[in-house]
Formats: C-alpha cells, structure tokens, sequence
C-alpha cells in the first residue's frame, strides 16, 4: 500500500533551496513515495526558484518530478472562495487546503510550513506535518 503525502509549496521549496527544515523533511518524506499538490504547485515553485535565483531552477523542476498534480477545477476553485476555515486564509493557501480536502480520504500526510495554513489544515482532520 503506497502511503500518499500532500506537498504546498513552502514543503516542496524546501527541496530545492536548502533551509533549516531541510534535513527533517527529507528524511521523512521517503515514508511518502506517493506526492501530490495541486497543479498550482507547479507555477509557485518555478517563480520561487526564478525569484531566488542562484541556478535553482534546474533543481525545481527535479523537485517537481514525481509529485502528482490535481487540476485545478471548478469545484476546487468554488471550495477555495467559500472556505470559512480559521485562521482565513490567503488565496494560494486556501486553493491548497481546498485541494488536499478533495483527496483527504487518501492522504496520509500533508506537508506545509505555513502557521496559518497548518492550523486551518489541522482543524479540517489532515494529518500535518512539519518536521523540523
């Protein structure tokens, strides 16, 4: 059985440009084979890496391999604006949760690093992490 972890973009940055939770998440992700995001993942990962600079780009897109991408549909769009999770969240943010909430039923782990977009998580069931 493929245990499946959800990925936002400030866990799957973490990937590509090395930061203090790096180590953590790393040796953890490997419980996960199984990674999906929303497609959003994708365009948020390539401008961070754009943004950062410093030849990251190339190691973006490895970090994108292999983690599954949902469409980012009509219902996922109307999820997202109606959500009235606590904390509120910001757009990007809410698109994730709204995701991750779609396939919670097969999600052993969601991954992010965002306070507010951990609690609100939390509170809807998902099973957060955050290692550090």
């Amino acid at each position: 059985m493929s245990r499946t972890a959800y990925l936002d973009a400030s866990a799957l940055v973490k990937l590509f440009k090395p930061e203090r939770e790096t180590p953590a998440l790393r040796a953890e992700l490997p419980r996960f084979p199984q990674r999906v995001s929303s497609e959003l993942l994708a365009v948020e990962v390539r401008c961070a890496a754009r943004r950062l600079g410093g030849g990251l780009r190339g190691r973006a897109e490895l970090a994108l391999t292999g983690v599954g991408l949902a469409p980012f549909d009509a219902g996922l769009r109307e999820r997202a604006g109606r959500s009235a999770c606590s904390p509120p969240l910001r757009a990007l943010d809410a698109i994730h949760l709204a995701t991750a909430l779609s396939m919670a039923s097969d999600l052993d782990a969601f991954f992010a690093y965002d306070a507010d977009l951990c609690e609100a998580a939390a509170s809807e069931g998902l099973p957060v992490r955050s290692p550090a």
